[in-house]
């Protein structure tokens, strides 16, 4: 008996090292970090508490040639990553959660995890301590960078679904009811007043170790919104693609390759971090109502509107069992865009393994199909919908919503609409 009880004891650790591993792998260092600076000042704000960026020095960033340059360890080190310094070769060295970058100082190459890029400015010492352009150093490491020019501020973005927002959205998510979304947190978003950011940007996850991805964030406003025509994006594999083809999904197939930031919003198209396995149903009657509210805000308004998208996988699941969407208008303080609400990754009627993304049900269907074709766009002279105020045109009565109206393609193009990402694309 004692022996069996020694070997259940083992089994309980070594099932408890198992899962504290694979939390480890998945949540690595995911800590969500702010930290904003303003030009000439030696204060930085780090999650909304103030910090000296170079102690006892008054070291503060500054712009050269049009770029920010800062003293970097400090903010570096904020996200838990490491600088190194080689003096001979006066070389920089920064790593940050598996990558790395090298800059020299007076050099105008730099070094991404090997990889050679040119700066449009060379790194520099000032007051003793090594200066460099923070964009190229934020988005080298997958960050989101934001430049207030009025203010002369300058913020960078870290945000990831950590353990405690996994186990709030595990609790409080109801089971599909036969609604497409739900309210969450009384339908108020769960912005922190420092990530409430009034400037444009765009900051979208590494994925994860099963591939996944992860949270999404945006101040979205028109500068960040598409010029052009939108591309293919039939190239991305998000995790747990295994299309299928239903009589009873409206369009055919069951999976959209589905933007977590619309691409009407940011113009992001075929980033695989912002491409998730979704569903017709998710797309069109979950996620396209909010995506337009904001869409028609902003070309209202020209405000920002601070939006997060945040998929949710129980487990290691491949195929997200929903989304998360907050949205929070800055200029006027939430009073014309606010929301918080959960769009559920389902299709009525049919069975989806969230495992691996295999499915069944609905009918005849045709499974493994490993790339859909695009919805067919309309003949010169067929029929289309849009709204009074919309840039978009749809193929879907519904999408854009109560307004759409039905037109012709030829009068949706002479007008200068394009098509909607959901349903025309």
């Amino acid at each position: 008996m004692k022996k069996i009880g020694r070997i259940l004891t083992v089994l309980v650790i070594i099932l408890t090292l198992t899962a504290t591993f694979a939390l480890a792998l998945r949540n690595g260092d995911r800590t969500d970090v702010v930290v904003s600076m303003t030009i000439g000042n030696p204060i930085m704000q780090v999650n909304g508490k103030s910090a000296e960026i170079d102690v006892g020095r008054g070291t503060g960033p500054v712009i050269s040639s049009g770029r920010t340059l800062v003293p970097i360890r400090a903010i570096v080190e904020a996200f838990n990553g490491k600088v190194g310094w080689d003096n001979n070769s006066r070389t920089a060295t920064l790593t940050l959660a598996g990558d790395t970058i090298k800059l020299t100082i007076g050099s105008k190459n730099a070094y991404l995890n090997g990889t050679r890029h040119t700066l449009d400015v060379v790194p520099v010492i000032i007051n003793g301590r090594t200066m460099l352009p923070i964009r190229f150093v934020a988005e080298g490491f997958c960050l989101g960078v934001a430049w207030e020019g009025d203010t002369r501020r300058v913020t960078v973005v870290r945000n990831y679904l950590d353990q405690n927002e996994y186990d709030y959205l595990s609790k409080n998510v109801p089971a599909y009811s036969g609604k497409a979304y739900v309210n969450i947190n009384g339908g108020k978003p769960m912005f922190k007043a420092y990530e409430i950011i009034r400037a444009s940007f765009e900051y979208y996850s590494k994925l994860d170790h099963l591939g996944r991805c992860d949270v999404v964030m945006s101040s979205v406003s028109p500068s960040t919104q598409p010029t052009g025509a939108r591309g293919s994006i039939s190239e991305v594999k998000p995790s747990g693609w295994i299309n299928a083809k239903y009589d009873s999904v409206p369009g055919g197939y069951l999976y959209n390759r589905c933007h977590l930031i619309g691409w009407q919003l940011t113009g992001e198209n075929a980033n695989n971090r912002n491409l998730i396995t979704g569903t017709r149903y998710l797309n069109i009657d979950g996620m396209v109502g909010f995506e337009n509210k904001i869409d028609d805000y902003i070309e209202r308004t020209g405000n920002h509107v601070m939006y997060r998208v945040t998929p949710f996988f129980k487990g290691n699941n491949l195929v997200a069992d929903g989304v998360l969407l907050e949205a929070y208008s800055v200029e006027d303080a939430g009073r014309g865009i606010s929301f918080c609400v959960y769009c559920y990754n389902v299709q009525p009627g049919i069975t989806i393994d969230y495992a691996t993304g295999k499915s069944s049900g609905g009918g005849s269907s045709s499974s493994q199909v490993s790339t859909p074709s695009a919805p067919s766009t309309p003949a010169t002279g067929g029929n289309v919908y849009r709204t009074p105020s919309g840039k978009k045109y749809h193929l879907s009565s519904t999408c854009g919503g109560k307004n759409s109206y039905e037109v012709t393609l030829q009068q949706a193009l002479s007008a200068g609409l394009t098509p909607c990402s959901k349903c025309a694309a």
